[in-house]
C-alpha cells in the first residue's frame, strides 16, 4: 500500500526493487523499535527512554522522507547515520555494553542495509564506521562515563533478551522478506526464460523449415557466405502445367490453397525418399538428393519421388482445375549449393546439373517425366523409359533425352 507512495514514474526497476525491501525494512524496524523503547526503557523513566524514543522517530521520518522525495540514498544515509549514532550513544549513556544488554548491537542494521542497498564498496566502508564507532563507545564507556542513570545491574540480563531477540527478529524478518522478493523475482525470471524458450523453440522451427539442419547449425556458429560443392547429386523440377490460367480465373485464396496442398504433399514425399527441398517458384517445386548430406543412389530417390508426385496429384481432386498435370525434369551432376545474402536466407543451388535439369522440366511434356541422358543413364534396368530422341535445349544445343514411365516389371 505504502509502496504506490514512494515509486515515482521514472524509476528504474532497480529502484523499484529496492523500494519494496526497503519500505517494509522501515516498518519493521519502527514497529521492533517502539516495542524495545516502551517495554524495555520508558518502564526505567522517561531519560532513560529519549534515545530510543528517537530513534524510533528517525525511522518515521525516514518513511514519510521516502514518501515525499522518493530518494533511496537520502533515505538509506539518514537511516544509517541514525543507526551509527543513537544505539551507540544510548549504550554509553545507560551504563555500557553489558549495562544495556548489548543495545550498541542495533548500529549493524545500517552496514546490514547497505549491503543489499549500496555498492559493496560502500557496505564495507560503512561497517568498517561501525567497527569504530562501537570500539570508541566501549573506550569512552571507560574513560568517559555518562551521567544519566544507569540500568540497574539486575536488569541487564533481560535487557540483553529484549535487545538480541528483537535485533535478530529485524534481521530474520527482513531475510525472509528478502528471500520472498528473491522468489518472486525467479518465479518472474523463469516465466521470461520460459517464454523466451518457447520463443526460441519457434525461431528455430522456423530456420529449420527454411534451411537444412546441419546448414542452420553452422550459419549460428558461423554467420557469413556458406558454400559446399557435391559431385553425385540430382536436381527435380516439378512444375504445374497450365497453372496461368487457373490463377486467372481463380481466387487469390483458393489458388493458394491449391497450391499449399499440392506442395504439402510434395514435402511429405520429399522426405520419404531423402530428398531436401530447396524451393518452390511460383508453381515450380525444386528438390535434390544426395545434399546436404551424401546420400545413396540419387537419381533413384529422385525417379522414386517425380512417380510418387505424379500419383499425388492425381489423387488430388480441384473443380477448379480438373485434369491438373505435372511437368517434371530431372538431370544429376555436380552443384555449388550454399547460403549467400543477409536477409531472407535460403539454401540454394548453382551449377550446370541445375540449369539442365530445369531445361528438362520446361523442354518436357505435361504428365510426363523428363530425363537427361544423364540421369536415364543411371536408372536403367530399374526403371522403364522411352527414348524422346535428341531436341534442342537451350544453351546445351542437341542433347538425347528420355521419358520415365515407371519402375521396371520384375
Amino acid at each position: 500500500m505504502i509502496l504506490k507512495y514512494v515509486v515515482r514514474p521514472g524509476d528504474s526497476q532497480d529502484e523499484i526493487r529496492n523500494k519494496s525491501l526497503f519500505v517494509p525494512m522501515i516498518l519493521v524496524a519502527i514497529v521492533l523499535s517502539a516495542i524495545v523503547a516502551v517495554v524495555q526503557y520508558l518502564a526505567l523513566g522517561p531519560v532513560q527512554a529519549i534515545l530510543p524514543l528517537i530513534q524510533g522517530g528517525m525511522f518515521v521520518l525516514i518513511l514519510i522522507l521516502l514518501i515525499l522525495t522518493g530518494s533511496m540514498a537520502l533515505c538509506h544515509g539518514l537511516a544509517f547515520t541514525s543507526l551509527l549514532f543513537i544505539p551507540l550513544g544510548n549504550q554509553w549513556a545507560l551504563g555500557g555494553f553489558m549495562a544495556t544488554g548489548g543495545i550498541g548491537i542495533w548500529g549493524v542494521g545500517g552496514p546490514f542495509a547497505g549491503t543489499i542497498f549500496r555498492s559493496k564498496k560502500e557496505a564495507f566502508f560503512q561497517f568498517s564506521l561501525y567497527l569504530i564507532a562501537f570500539a570508541a563507545t566501549i573506550l569512552a564507556e571507560k574513560h568517559y562515563p555518562s551521567t544519566w542513570p544507569a540500568v540497574p545491574e539486575s536488569l541487564s540480563s533481560y535487557f540483553l533478551i529484549g535487545n538480541l531477540s528483537m535485533f535478530l527478529m529485524y534481521i530474520m524478518l527482513n531475510v525472509l522478506h528478502f528471500r520472498y522478493q528473491r522468489d518472486v523475482a525467479q518465479e518472474a525470471l523463469n516465466r521470461e526464460h520460459s517464454l523466451l524458450q518457447q520463443e526460441q523453440n519457434r525461431s528455430e522451427k522456423l530456420l529449420l523449415n527454411v534451411l537444412p539442419p546441419r546448414i542452420a547449425q553452422r550459419l549460428k556458429t558461423e554467420p557469413g557466405p556458406i558454400a559446399e560443392a557435391f559431385d553425385n547429386v540430382c536436381v527435380i523440377f516439378a512444375d504445374i502445367a497450365n497453372f496461368t490460367p487457373l490463377a486467372a480465373r481463380t481466387s487469390p485464396e483458393r489458388l493458394v490453397g491449391i497450391l499449399n496442398e499440392i506442395f504439402y504433399r510434395f514435402d511429405d514425399i520429399a522426405e520419404k525418399h531423402g530428398l531436401e527441398k530447396i524451393k518452390t517458384l511460383g508453381d515450380a517445386y525444386m528438390a535434390a538428393a544426395g545434399l546436404p548430406d551424401p546420400v545413396d543412389r540419387p537419381a533413384h530417390r529422385c525417379a522414386k519421388a517425380a512417380l510418387d508426385m505424379q500419383a499425388a496429384l492425381e489423387s488430388l481432386k480441384f473443380d477448379e482445375a480438373p485434369g491438373i498435370e505435372l511437368r517434371i525434369g530431372i538431370h544429376c551432376g555436380p552443384v555449388v549449393a550454399g547460403v549467400i545474402g543477409r536477409k531472407k536466407f535460403i539454401y540454394d543451388l548453382w551449377g550446370d546439373a541445375v540449369n539442365v535439369a530445369s531445361r528438362m522440366e520446361s523442354h518436357g511434356s505435361a504428365g510426363r517425366i523428363h530425363l537427361s541422358d544423364v540421369a536415364a543413364t543411371l536408372l536403367a534396368n530399374e526403371f522403364q523409359m522411352e527414348a524422346r530422341g535428341p531436341i534442342e535445349v537451350k544453351g546445351k544445343g542437341s542433347m538425347q533425352t528420355f521419358f520415365l514411365s515407371g519402375a521396371a516389371e520384375t
